[in-house]
């Protein structure tokens, strides 16, 4: 009876090591690679030919993070709002819309340094013209997040937005526009 209690005392031992490891390592699991959802603001600017026409401003945007099967690659949708003045009459409404594939650099850091590439469109409003349409383009950029806790993470981005618009009749230039700023995840749980 001694030797059964004492396999039993044994068992139950080990099974509650077992269980705590367990539970120390769901607890230990990065919550980064959990979809995200989020929100920047932060300076835009205008850069090449697109800088003599408008000035700087704020702009403020939102994002959509999913996971692939692959963990450092995520598939993210974003918008923002971007409005331009100049000294003179010209305005710029911009609001860019894609879709970016987003690539965890695989260095052990306190903090995560990712690339993104992506495609879409963006609708624009030119003024005084007060000519509107949807024009495609190209998205690149840089961003360093760290967690503040396990559903917050804060962040820095910067990004380049290539404006396809010379296949327009008389379209001179191309546009170019770059955004900086603070960005908050928020990591959620499925």
């Amino acid at each position: 009876m001694r030797k059964c209690t004492l396999y039993v005392f044994y068992i139950l031992l080990f099974i509650l090591f077992v269980v705590s490891d367990l539970f120390a390592y769901s607890a230990r699991k990065d919550n980064f690679f959990k979809p995200q959802v989020g929100l920047w603001f932060g300076p835009i600017s205008p850069v090449f030919e697109t800088a003599d026409l408008v000035d700087n401003n704020l702009g403020i945007g939102m994002f959509f993070r999913h996971n692939t099967p692959f963990q450092p690659l995520k598939v993210g949708y974003e918008t923002s709002y971007q409005y331009f003045s100049s000294r003179g009459v010209n305005r710029l409404y911009f609001v860019p819309t894609y879709m970016n594939l987003l690539y965890l650099l695989p260095f052990n850091l306190p903090v995560k340094l990712q690339i993104k590439a992506g495609a879409g469109a963006a609708w624009m409003k030119i003024k005084p013209d007060n000519v509107s349409r949807w024009n495609p383009i190209l998205n690149t950029g840089a961003e360093m997040s760290f967690p503040a806790g396990r559903f917050v993470n804060i962040g820095l981005r910067l990004d380049y937005y290539y404006i396809y618009e010379k296949y327009i009749d008389n379209a001179a230039i191309n546009g170019h526009i770059v955004n900086a700023g603070l960005q908050l995840y928020f990591n959620i749980s499925i």
